[in-house]
């Protein structure tokens, strides 16, 4: 009887392991959620966070455009092998009122800079050094995606890749093939 609950137990940690590793990179979570006081949009949207390649800025900065937040951390295998699609996709909707935000988290200042660089980075990343908009958002796997409209408020959409509406995308996608680039046209053009 022994044996088998250890066969059990080890067939369960192998699957646990394995769950993991399909589904992105995931994070261990220290310490309690960091919240604004009233933990409103308003706040998160107005907080400042350092950028790599720029000025400190907020997400307040990119209203007027749809913005696809996008959740990496430097040491995510997925979220190197994703960049190459999304500088795609940032370059085909170039001039129009769309912006990729990359959301450094789970790493330092240094780390996201050398990310950036070694990835060629042009749109925007900032480095969610606290963990604020990671614990605001509720992310626990990287990459994870989360859309917001011209003002600034959090949208379900189609994913591109199991048809399904939904709030928030965790783990890779191809963005820059047809179905996520006329998903987003149509988010762009929506009023």
């Amino acid at each position: 009887m022994v044996f088998s609950l250890r066969s059990l137990s080890l067939s369960l940690l192998s699957a646990a392991s394995l769950a993991l590793a399909a589904g992105g990179c995931s994070m261990i979570q220290g310490g309690a959620a960091i919240t604004h006081e009233d933990g409103s949009l308003q706040d998160i949207l107005e907080t400042s966070f350092p950028s790599p390649n720029g000025p400190s800025t907020s997400l307040v900065d990119y209203r007027g455009n749809v913005i696809m937040l996008h959740f990496f951390a430097s040491w995510c295998r997925d979220c190197a092998a994703e960049m190459a699609s999304l500088k795609n996709l940032d370059t085909s909707f170039d001039g129009a009122l769309f912006e990729i935000v990359a959301i450094a988290t789970d790493d330092t200042p240094e780390d996201a800079a050398a990310f950036t660089a070694r990835h060629g980075l042009k749109f925007p990343v900032l480095v969610d050094t606290k963990g604020e908009l990671k614990h605001y958002f509720s992310v626990s796997d990287l990459p994870t995606t989360i859309f917001l409209d011209k003002n600034g408020t959090p949208i379900r959409f189609r994913d591109p890749q199991t048809g399904r509406i939904t709030a928030k995308i965790e783990g890779t996608r191809r963005w820059d093939t047809e179905t996520p680039t006329h998903m987003i046209a149509g988010l762009v053009e929506a009023k």
